[in-house]
């Protein structure tokens, strides 16, 4: 959901369909109807979303994630951070992003 929202319609403002067709190149059980129907569903293309309903990828993180581990284990150049900084990393003074 973070990453469709984010895609689409949160900040980039990229079709919906370049986002499936990654999602479909890259998922291990990629089905093409439940991929399509998803990103349509998310981008709010397909007239059964609200439109204002955004998900911010650091609340999402925090809520689904709050130590971070997923981000520190495929972000490595992360993975000392402070969980206050690690779904923002650009508020972290600069000591911490140095470090």
């Amino acid at each position: 959901h973070a990453v469709a929202c984010f895609l689409t319609r949160g900040d980039l403002w990229i079709s919906w369909e370049s986002g499936m067709k990654v999602f479909e190149e890259l998922l291990l059980d990629a089905d093409w109807s439940v991929n399509a129907g998803s990103w349509m569903w998310l981008s709010c293309s397909a007239f059964f979303q609200q439109f204002f309903h955004c998900y911010c990828p650091v609340g999402f993180g925090r809520r689904t994630d709050p130590s971070g581990d997923y981000i520190r284990h495929y972000i490595p150049i992360l993975k000392d951070y402070p969980n206050r900084y690690i779904y923002e990393p650009w508020n972290a003074p600069l000591s911490v992003q140095k470090a």
